[in-house]
């Protein structure tokens, strides 16, 4: 899914190049396509028109400056725009209680099963936790076969 996502936001990107300025033309066709490709991705249809609505905001704002180029600078306003929405800071994991219980949960196909494998080689570690990984897809047994072969590499390894 964020492959097909990266895919989209590229193409919507490739407007911009070679481009001297930014315009309100280019604008637009380029925020057309981030919200397309958005909305492709399942996010509700308003925060997607919000989100664009605020990207090209700040970019009819924003000056071009000389050493950077238009597309450049819309990629760093989607970025920013991006990080604000999910929340505009980084925040760690929290590892009180006992035992400490992660969900995983997400679309088929959103890297859930690869990402609770680095998760459980990071906390084992760089956090010195034990870690106990249980499969639950019932639907997809090759998910169950794919966490073991991710389990195994985790405890394997130093």
């Amino acid at each position: 899914m964020f492959e097909n996502l990266t895919d989209k936001f590229d193409r919507a990107f490739k407007v911009l190049k070679g481009q001297g300025n930014i315009t309100e033309i280019n604008i637009a066709a380029t925020v057309k396509e981030i919200r397309r490709a958005l909305v492709d991705a399942d996010v509700n249809y308003k925060i997607a028109k919000d989100f664009t609505a605020k990207v090209k905001d700040k970019a009819m704002g924003e000056g071009v400056i000389n050493a950077v180029n238009p597309s450049q600078l819309m990629i760093k306003i989607v970025k920013d725009e991006l990080t604000e929405l999910m929340g505009g800071e980084t925040v760690g994991i929290s590892l009180s209680g006992s035992p400490v219980i992660i969900l995983m949960a997400g679309l088929q196909g959103s890297g859930k099963t690869t990402f609770s494998g680095k998760l459980a080689n990071f906390l084992k570690t760089k956090k010195s936790k034990e870690v106990l990984l249980v499969g639950c897809d019932v639907y997809r047994p090759a998910a169950i076969d794919q966490l073991g072969v991710l389990g195994e590499l985790t405890f394997t390894t130093k």
